[in-house]
């Protein structure tokens, strides 16, 4: 640790004596109150770095940002060496197709082992399943970033009026949608469904993992074995496909947001970033919150959504270790609680609750805690290079299936088919 800060500290002075900063080009995806959190930490680290300037860069979206990621990396790959990035937001799939070309995500072990300090947090405090998120094999290559996990957004008063409690078992789900459900004014159509859930692979995914399924295991060396159970998947499916035909579901391929807000659905199951889009559309009118996942065995089993952040392997030395200092500083217990407190996202570090802005946060709200605790039994996404094109193909499965397309037999063999096609066209299929 000391030869680690003294070589540190000598870059600084030399680059001090030369009156230039290291400049770190940070590109990032998060725009709106989550950009404005971003900068002000941004802006906190370069005060206390005078040494150092991180330049965030709002590229877009998550698709904008994919797409200006990969084509960096491939114009990289041809010889070109302009306008590169130092670190960048990835999710953890868009990791593992870097991967595949030498010499572009920075190793990230020598970093978090080298500090004692450090290391300390990295295995004690930081969640067991955001660090399998990050690491391939014994290297780690990211470290987490905005995270998510899904909840059951409900509906207080409704629940309250009709005396019933959130579901914790898809039996209980099914009947408290059934119970919600009514036509209100007697025209003979639904105007108040008891659950929405949406045509989408995250749905899809949300119902299997509830039913204790998985879509792929790795199997070592970059390579993932296809562990998509047939009698589960096909349950999950018929379970998703009875809610909609029982007419107790409200399904559509958009974002349930808007109809829970204007009290067309009492409930859905959705990831907590969707919470400041449900505060608009509902504009004060009822009291909500959230609930722990239904699942078969009455445990959350929730999906992980968000990114994490990487380190350019084309970065100099001084650049990648005034990287490191803002990485380690995103990790750092106090701005971990102002990130999740002015964002919404879990905090990735357990002893944020320690801290005096996480239990003033929590004080008169427990949907934080409802959240974080669901971290104990979440469910990370499997993270192949071909996980991106395998997502679009479950989707559009799904969709074909609850539109009566396709039998829930013949959507399972899609499934298959697909996945396994692309993880051979990737090379990351196990034997």
């Amino acid at each position: 640790m000391k030869k680690l800060l003294l070589v540190t500290l000598l870059l600084f002075v030399m680059v001090f004596s030369f009156g230039e900063k290291i400049k770190v080009e940070f590109w990032h995806a998060m725009g709106g109150g989550h950009g404005k959190a971003l900068e002000e930490l941004v802006a906190a680290f370069n005060r206390e770095n005078p040494y150092v300037e991180v330049v965030p860069v709002y590229v877009g979206n998550y698709g904008a940002l994919s797409r200006k990621l990969l084509s960096t990396v491939v114009a990289y790959n041809e010889g070109t060496r302009d306008n590169l990035p130092v670190i960048a937001q990835a999710y953890s799939n868009w990791t593992s197709k870097y991967l595949q070309s030498e010499g572009i995500v920075e190793p990230l072990n020598k970093f978090i082992y080298g500090d004692s300090e450090f290391k300390e947090v990295w295995e004690n405090q930081i969640y067991k399943v955001f660090k399998d998120m990050c690491t391939w094999g014994d290297t780690i290559y990211s470290i987490p970033f905005n995270k998510s996990v899904y909840t059951n957004y409900y509906n207080v008063d409704l629940f309250d009026l009709y005396g019933v409690e959130p579901p914790k078992t898809l039996d209980e789900l099914y009947d408290v949608a059934k119970q919600l459900t009514e036509d209100i004014d007697g025209d003979g159509q639904i105007d108040q469904y008891g659950l929405g859930f949406r045509t989408t692979v995250d749905d899809f995914q949300t119902f299997l993992y509830a039913m204790n399924g998985r879509v792929l295991d790795y199997a070592g060396n970059g390579k993932w074995k296809i562990v998509l159970n047939k009698e589960t998947t096909i349950k999950a499916l018929n379970f998703m496909h009875k809610l909609k035909a029982d007419e107790v579901a409200f399904v559509q391929g958009g974002y349930l947001n808007d109809p829970f807000g204007n009290g067309q659905i009492a409930m859905y199951m959705g990831t907590i970033a969707g919470k400041p889009y449900v505060e608009k559309s509902i504009k004060g009118k009822y009291e909500w919150t959230w609930a722990p996942l239904p699942s078969v065995d009455g445990v959350p089993h929730s999906p992980i959504a968000g990114t994490d952040l990487i380190m350019f392997a084309w970065a100099d030395k001084a650049q990648k270790q005034a990287a490191w200092m803002f990485m380690k500083f995103l990790l750092d217990k106090v701005n971990q609680a102002y990130w999740a407190v002015n964002t919404g996202y879990v905090p990735v570090r357990k002893d944020v609750v320690e801290t005096s802005q996480w239990k003033s946060y929590i004080a008169n709200d427990e949907k934080p805690t409802i959240a974080l605790n669901s971290l104990k039994t979440a469910v990370p996404d499997p993270k192949p290079a071909a996980w991106y094109d395998i997502r679009n193909a479950l989707g559009t499965i799904t969709s074909d299936f609850l539109y009566d397309k396709i039998t829930a037999e013949d959507a399972y063999n899609r499934m298959i088919e697909e996945i396994k096609n692309l993880l051979v066209e990737n090379e990351e299929l196990a034997e």
